[in-house]
């Protein structure tokens, strides 16, 4: 499933020095509506329906498209 990101959520991921990405997409599933750079996965993991990438992960997949692969 591909996603796409804003120009300030990619900034932001990319200069992240945090671990988990935990995001909540849309009801079509082609956008992020909410998402959460943290350390410790435990405490946001519910909020979020267990949906997290690893932010190295994500900084790979960046480009200029703002798509990632979740």
């Amino acid at each position: 499933m591909t996603a796409k990101i804003s120009i300030s959520t990619a900034y932001k991921i990319s200069q992240s020095k945090k671990d988990f990405f935990l995001y909540r997409l849309s009801k079509d599933e082609t956008r992020i509506i909410d998402f959460h750079l943290t350390n410790d996965l435990t405490r946001f993991r519910n909020h979020f329906d267990n949906k997290f990438k690893l932010v190295d992960d994500i900084k790979k997949q960046i480009d200029f498209n703002l798509k990632i692969q979740l």
